[in-house]
């Protein structure tokens, strides 16, 4: 399962690429980080076996940005172009 890499948006004459394979690095970095921290503040508070929970909160939420790839978000009216592609 592969994030989405680059996001297109289109808004009237303006369209602008996002790669997005330059932010996932930072996100596991940020999370490896992040973690240890809610491991000691459950232990702390004794609610250590909601642990798990939360590494299952995190491996849903990476699954479910893992399916928007393909996605594709249209929305046009008389005056007004809106595109999202998450390639």
């Amino acid at each position: 399962m592969i994030p989405p890499m680059v996001m297109w948006i289109r808004f009237r004459w303006f369209a602008i690429w996002v790669p997005l394979f330059l932010l996932w690095p930072v996100l596991v970095v940020l999370w490896l980080l992040f973690i240890p921290f809610v491991l000691l503040g459950m232990l702390v508070a004794g609610r250590i076996s909601r642990f798990w929970k939360v590494i299952q909160l995190t491996l849903a939420a990476y699954v479910m940005v893992c399916a928007l790839r393909g996605l594709r978000v249209d929305v046009r009216s008389d005056r007004t172009t809106f595109q999202i592609h998450l390639i």
